[in-house]
């Protein structure tokens, strides 16, 4: 566990034996979940700090017909829903669920603001995780306003591109983001061959390279 919690961003800057004493200084457990398994539901208050060890999870919107919009995923050992477990809102703003069989570290509340008073590398940690977070719902605000999967494509690429390359390099599926950008798989891979015919895009199988800057930039309608 601690070898992994070493790669935490939580505990960035700290060796395994400092990790190890710090989390022994307060409660917390391990708990196991299956497949499929969602671990809290939108709205629900968020009451403990989960530390993703093993396994994927999402968070997932959905809306009052039933129609889902995968928000992220998250893989260990990143830390579960870290904006929203202090001030007044404190509240799971998506649904949580489980991709794959896993374990999550947990603390609650109090004993998690304990272990952060601990050690304020822990404290500084914890704070630039909050900001990153509202950072990245920041940029997924802008990308829900664009309308068309060309508009969605297009911002996708500029905001993963390699500085100082034309490439970007793929970790997920098509299929990923499709449910991402919440459309159907057909009709993003239709929405590529389109920018491939157009010579702004080549599709590879783990990277995509950048032929025409400035025509992607012009599908937004703006430089970026």
């Amino acid at each position: 566990m601690f070898d992994i919690l070493k790669l935490s961003p939580l505990f960035s800057g700290l060796d395994t034996l400092e990790i190890n004493l710090l989390i022994n200084k307060v409660f917390h457990q391990i708990r196991t979940f299956s497949n499929q398994e969602v671990l809290a539901f939108s709205g629900e208050k968020v009451e403990r700090a989960m530390i993703l060890l093993e396994g994927k999870l999402q968070g997932e919107m959905v809306d009052f017909s039933g129609n889902s919009l995968k928000i992220e995923e998250i893989e260990p050992p990143q830390m579960v829903a870290a904006a929203f477990l202090y001030g007044p809102q404190s509240f799971f703003p998506v649904n949580l669920s489980a991709l794959s069989d896993g374990k999550v570290l947990i603390f609650l509340k109090n004993d998690f603001t304990q272990l952060l008073s601990n050690d304020l590398r822990l404290l500084n940690n914890y704070l630039n995780i909050v900001s990153g977070k509202a950072q990245f719902l920041s940029r997924k605000i802008t990308f829900l306003s664009f309308k068309t999967i060309r508009e969605k494509i297009a911002y996708y690429l500029l905001n993963h591109l390699k500085p100082g390359t034309m490439l970007v390099f793929l970790n997920q599926s098509q299929k990923s983001l499709a449910e991402m950008f919440g459309v159907a798989r057909p009709s993003i891979a239709r929405t590529i061959s389109e920018l491939e015919d157009e010579k702004i895009i080549r599709w590879e199988r783990n990277q995509v390279v950048i032929l025409d800057l400035q025509l992607l930039r012009s599908i937004l309608g703006r430089q970026l």
